[in-house]
């Protein structure tokens, strides 16, 4: 009988520890999206972890029209410059930020980067969500770790965009494997 009461405390210990340690970890999930499969995405993951969201918000919108969004891009592209943001938060009370994001020309959108440095991630943890047309995650990871030196870049999950709306399943088990 004590050693069955023994083990009883010791398990409600365990589990007890385990449910404050998730308690203290907060994610967040921060999204930027213009066709709306990264937002389909980060969706998801805001459902299976019930957590927090944020959406990127450029100040100047990007345009609907694909031909008028791609000239804005590459504007700030040759210029090299952030475009102001319309919205931001203060992510100190998180400690990982899950960052969806389209791949753009081989690398993160400008006004992802425009997020990143307008933010301190200094011991964050940031696990990268990239919607693609066929190009993996490119240079964004590269673009995360050097606009974020010390922060901890987690295993990343790419999925095509066509496929964006129908992968639950696959977010659900990259989320098992990196939180």
């Amino acid at each position: 009988m004590t050693k069955r009461i023994i083990i009883f405390l010791t398990s409600l210990i365990f589990l007890t520890g385990a449910f404050l340690n998730a308690q203290a970890s907060k994610t967040l999930v921060v999204y930027f999206s213009w066709s709306g499969n990264t937002r389909a995405a980060a969706e998801y993951v805001r459902e299976i972890l019930n957590t927090d969201i944020f959406e990127i918000i450029p100040a100047n919108r990007y345009p609907s029209d694909y031909s008028a969004m791609l000239s804005q891009y590459r504007r700030e592209k040759e210029r090299d410059t952030f475009p102001r943001l319309a919205n931001n938060i203060d992510i100190s009370q998180y400690d990982t930020i899950i960052l969806g994001y389209p791949n753009w020309g081989s690398d993160l959108p400008f006004v992802v980067k425009s997020f990143l440095s307008a933010n301190n991630f200094s011991g964050k943890r940031i696990a990268p969500l990239c919607t693609h047309g066929g190009g993996g995650f490119a240079r964004s990871i590269n673009s995360i770790r050097e606009l974020c030196p010390n922060a901890t870049i987690l295993e990343g999950f790419s999925v095509n965009g066509r496929e964006a709306r129908n992968s639950k399943n696959n977010l659900q088990n990259w989320l098992n494997r990196v939180l």
